[in-house]
């Protein structure tokens, strides 16, 4: 029979990967601790001190996201975190479970590294169980806290019985940590076990949003003082002393606490914007937020243009012809790269699904099915008509800017092919990126203030590009950025919410729904000049408040 080998073996590999368990230091964990964290490492950690502190005895943090988004790497910094063998940031330095945890609690298996794919299908589960087993029994103490750490589950071939035997295993007063690609492959929620879990989180891996490459003061942020990094961690947490007003704005933006009004959110977008910072500070953010429109939140260990491109495009690559097409057992992975390019070279702009159909040579079903599974790699995401009168067209937006430069033409994204500015202009292609980058970021901002989707719609004018909605509740934003910036304001008052169209979960039967838009919102690369004199971001126009956000703020809040 082929394999990789006996328990034994297995065994012998896992204390390679796990030498803190002596006096060993790990090559990995060392380069780990250089980067600096970004924040889904800082959430990870402060979700697992407060379910630690709450004394909670089983725990299951499920991480999905892209190759090379930086999963293995958020493992090592949570591990480094635990041994005490790096600095905290200020908001780390009083969790309780930093440096609280002893070399020999913590289990970490890279599952592909270890070559477990090589097994036959539950053999994979037999070889971890025994390591597991050998962990509990021989390294880890008797009393304190378990951690394993399962790097890119996607590696074992994982029904619901076998994830119900794999949580079987674990002991009780254990943490258990997988990451994969997709949502369903690492929700161990579905299993059957005999103990469930007290416990469980999943929390999607995306390249870093703007506020984050500002905050860590890579790549875009690398303008900014430490003390305005600080401040801007204040403003959008309340577990800081000082105002938090990004995250007053994200509170009233959702209309769902009465006691943080719409209104309020918008006289906080005003008062951040002209009294919070200063004129330095808006036009710092202002040229981090075309440089980010580059870099795209995903930083390499490398300033060397080609190659930073050449690994942006392998991963994404391997990702859509390996691990998607594995996941979903598509035959023609060709195709995912396809719809990729699709996206990259229309950018946002409709597209009828028919001809969708005719150009990739397959049904609509499967072309769904194509959709389906790159949206659910959060690798290409479908934008669909408010109203349903055009429910037979979508938009479709690649989540990485970076994506829209290595999917299109050398003609088309031209001066756009290094992370660093370029003495060519080309307006048409930032228009595209900034397109991607605010669609990209209203999916972030719709999480935050619990829409369901973002949506769109057209009027006469023009198109209202992103529609967050929830219960009637609707926020509408019109994005005028150079070259296009004719028309926002007739679009703005033209936009009728009661328009909206949608249907039941369990139905195709409408909802009855009293939409309301208090406000329309105008993202722009370039304030009027009157509001800026003003100094405040809301008009009236036709019986209409719309209120202006410059585009660097709109990233911000989101």
């Amino acid at each position: 029979m082929l394999g990789t080998g006996t328990a034994d073996e297995f065994i012998d590999d896992a204390e390679h990967h796990n030498q803190w368990w002596g006096d060993g230091t790990s090559l990995e964990l060392s380069q780990a601790t250089t980067l600096t964290p970004r924040s889904d490492f800082h959430r990870v950690l402060k979700t697992t001190n407060t379910h630690y502190t709450d004394d909670v005895e089983t725990l299951v943090y499920a991480i999905h996201g892209q190759t090379g988004i930086g999963k293995t790497t958020l493992l090592h910094q949570l591990v480094a975190a635990l041994l005490d063998t790096t600095e905290f940031p200020p908001q780390n330095q009083a969790l309780e479970l930093t440096s609280a945890i002893s070399p020999r609690q913590i289990l970490y298996i890279p599952l592909e590294d270890s070559l477990y794919q090589l097994e036959r299908p539950g053999d994979d589960i037999n070889r971890l169980n025994q390591v597991i087993d050998y962990f509990q029994t021989h390294v880890a103490p008797r009393q304190g806290p378990k951690f394993i750490l399962l790097d890119d589950i996607q590696a074992l071939d994982l029904n619901d019985d076998r994830k119900a035997d794999l949580l079987d295993r674990i002991d009780e007063n254990t943490y258990l940590f997988v990451t994969g690609i997709v949502n369903s492959q690492v929700d161990l929620s579905t299993a059957e076990t005999t103990d469930p879990v007290d416990e469980s989180e999943v929390w999607p891996l995306l390249p870093m949003k703007f506020i984050d490459t500002v905050q860590i003061g890579e790549g875009p942020g690398s303008e900014f003082t430490e003390e305005f990094r600080t401040q801007l961690e204040q403003y959008q947490s309340a577990d800081l002393d000082g105002p938090s007003p990004i995250k007053t704005i994200r509170t009233g933006l959702s209309g769902t606490n009465p006691e943080t009004s719409l209104d309020t959110a918008v006289e906080t977008l005003s008062e951040l914007c002209f009294d919070i910072l200063d004129t330095d500070d808006r036009d710092n953010l202002h040229d981090a937020a075309r440089a980010y429109l580059r870099t795209g939140g995903t930083l390499q260990q490398t300033d060397d243009p080609s190659i930073r491109n050449d690994l942006s495009k392998s991963h994404f690559l391997l990702f859509l012809y390996k691990e998607l097409a594995k996941y979903q057992s598509i035959q023609q992975p060709e195709n995912l790269h396809r719809l990729s390019s699709i996206a990259a070279t229309n950018a946002g702009e409709e597209l009828q699904y028919t001809n969708l159909s005719d150009q990739i040579g397959v049904d609509r079903r499967t072309v769904d099915s194509y959709l389906d599974v790159l949206d659910e790699g959060i690798a290409v995401t479908e934008s669909h008509d408010y109203s349903l009168r055009r429910h037979r067209r979508t938009r479709l937006y690649l989540r990485n800017p970076r994506h829209l430069v290595l999917l299109s033409q050398r003609q088309e994204h031209h001066g756009f092919e290094a992370h660093e500015q370029q003495h060519s202009l080309n307006h048409e292609f930032e228009h595209k990126l900034a397109r991607t980058v605010a669609f990209d970021h209203a999916k972030r901002l719709a999480f935050n203030v619990r829409a369901y989707d973002v949506e769109y719609t057209e009027t006469d004018s023009g198109l209202i590009d992103y529609i967050l909605h929830r219960d009637g509740h609707v926020l509408p934003f019109i994005l005028s950025y150079q070259p296009h910036t004719d028309n926002a304001k007739q679009v703005a008052t033209e936009f009728d919410p009661e328009t909206g169209q949608h249907t039941k979960s369990d139905s195709e039967a409408l909802q009855d729904i009293d939409y309301s838009a208090p406000y329309r919102f105008i993202i722009t690369d370039s304030l009027p000049t009157h509001v800026k004199d003003a100094r405040s971001l809301t008009v009236q126009q036709a019986d209409v408040n719309i209120c202006y956000l410059p585009y660097w703020l709109f990233l911000l809040i989101c």
